[in-house]
């Protein structure tokens, strides 16, 4: 890799980071700015932050090491994402716009009636988007180090930058930095992509039947159902993509971002797995600790187009973190009220921790080492407690508080069962049943005491 085309694109990259977040900074007044923009986000900034949101480190370089290993059945990870915006499409992002409210765990106080169940909802969200931002922190990481750039300043340095502008601008900012991101690793990825298949060392055909058949991948059916459906389940209930949800100018725009968004993650997405397959299949070798989607490009392509193509995965992971960094930022401030000072929203403070929570992702990151495990344990966290009693508040405003409880009850011990016990039906299906069965038992007590009282009314008459 030619080092000096990518610091000195990355710079530039940063540098217009920088003064896009300045420029979204203007005339912020409120919490409203800061968090939802103000409502006022349009169908392209929409389609572009929800494609910047989920294209990120798991889904480039976790799925090009995974697919290293188990070939094209990764293909599952990325799609589950790709049928989450599908959902999304159909009308589930629609009911999220037409709530008047700022984070997904709000929705337990409006429905629910419960200020303790809007806090627990926050605090899981927190805990599960939180994971997440160290996992893009990690692949950061991870990604220096594939390219002998493992230098601890350095690395301090990039993600303090990182950190300023997203603080600055807020959702705004966030948004309009994801445009310059995303479009340009969609655009580097796709050359990038024409390059390696242009090579001519390798057939197209040979690599797609090698990531299905050949004894080189392992075939591990108990990662199939985690691959797809925490992803996609994750999405209905993901803080981030719902605040974007919640800043859209019109339900409609939500409907026809997603749906775009669905197609363009899945085709940008083939390109890390087949990353994957190619570099097993050509018995590129791995070091501990480096990247696989890295060593592969640059085996493959120039010097050059691997420098613009590790400038891109970085904008990769820059813009899904920048988004978590936003929305943890949101559920800590509007859920538990940080940011009022004698009664008065504070922008200074919603700012400040947001820089917390920016310094806290990067100290996490030395802890931890897998990507994708990571992502899809902080997925089943929010999704075992939270869906169901989400699902059920968009489809019923009039919800039950008891059933909630019980659903997220249930849901938190099937996450702890699933941590120790081995069970005869895939685990995800194991949790959300007991969580649906926590919800379907509160709403049978309550009819059972509707109809004891009724009964007794009926005795005393």
């Amino acid at each position: 890799m030619n080092i000096t085309i990518f610091v000195g694109v990355l710079a530039l990259l940063q540098f217009i980071c920088l003064w896009v977040g300045k420029r979204a900074a203007r005339n912020m007044q409120d919490q409203e700015a800061y968090f939802l923009a103000n409502r006022e986000v349009r169908f392209f900034p929409l389609f572009m932050t929800f494609v910047a949101t989920q294209i990120g480190g798991g889904l480039i370089l976790g799925s090009a090491e995974e697919a290293y290993q188990f070939g094209w059945t990764v293909l599952l990870y990325p799609l589950g994402a790709c049928l989450g915006f599908v959902v999304l499409a159909l009308g589930v992002g629609k009911k999220l716009a037409q709530f008047q409210v700022s984070t997904v765990a709000e929705l337990f106080e409006v429905v629910y009636q419960s200020r303790m169940l809007k806090k627990i909802a926050s605090l899981l969200s927190i805990i599960s988007l939180f994971m997440i931002l160290i996992a893009q922190v990690i692949a950061s990481r991870k990604f220096m180090l594939s390219l002998g750039l493992d230098h601890p300043l350095l690395f301090l340095s990039f993600w303090s930058i990182v950190i300023v502008y997203t603080v600055r601008g807020g959702l705004k900012a966030v948004v309009s930095i994801d445009i310059v991101q995303a479009l340009f690793f969609i655009i580097v990825f796709m050359i990038g992509f024409g390059f390696i298949l242009y090579d001519g060392s390798f057939t197209l055909p040979a690599i797609v039947t090698a990531g299905w058949n050949s004894p080189l991948f392992e075939f591990d059916t108990t990662k199939f159902s985690g691959w797809l459906l925490m992803p996609l389940l994750f999405m209905v209930i993901e803080q981030d993509m719902a605040q974007r949800c919640f800043a859209a100018n019109s339900p409609r725009v939500v409907t026809q971002a997603a749906a775009a968004s669905a197609v363009c993650t899945l085709v940008v997405c083939v390109i890390p797995v087949f990353i994957g397959i190619l570099g097993k299949q050509a018995g590129v070798v791995m070091q501990p600790g480096s990247s696989v989607f890295m060593n592969v490009i640059q085996a493959f392509t120039s010097p050059a187009m691997s420098a613009f193509i590790g400038c891109a995965v970085m904008m990769a992971i820059l813009s899904t973190a920048i988004s978590l960094l936003n929305a943890v930022s949101s559920n800590l401030t509007q859920d538990f009220n940080l940011a009022s000072f004698k009664g008065v929203q504070s922008l200074a403070m919603c700012r400040g921790i947001t820089a917390l929570i920016g310094v806290g992702a990067i100290i996490g990151s030395f802890y931890a080492k897998e990507i994708v495990g990571l992502l899809i344990q902080s997925y089943e966290l929010s999704v075992y407690c939270l869906l169901v009693p989400v699902c059920a508040a968009l489809f019923n405003p009039k919800g039950q508080t008891l059933a909630a409880w019980m659903a997220v009850i249930l849901g938190g011990v099937g996450f702890w069962l699933s941590r120790s016990a081995e069970w005869g039906l895939p685990k995800e299906i194991m949790c959300l049943g007991l969580s649906a069965s926590g919800y379907l038992l509160g709403l049978a007590w309550l009819k059972w005491q509707a109809w004891m009282l009724r009964s007794e009314s009926s005795l005393k008459i």
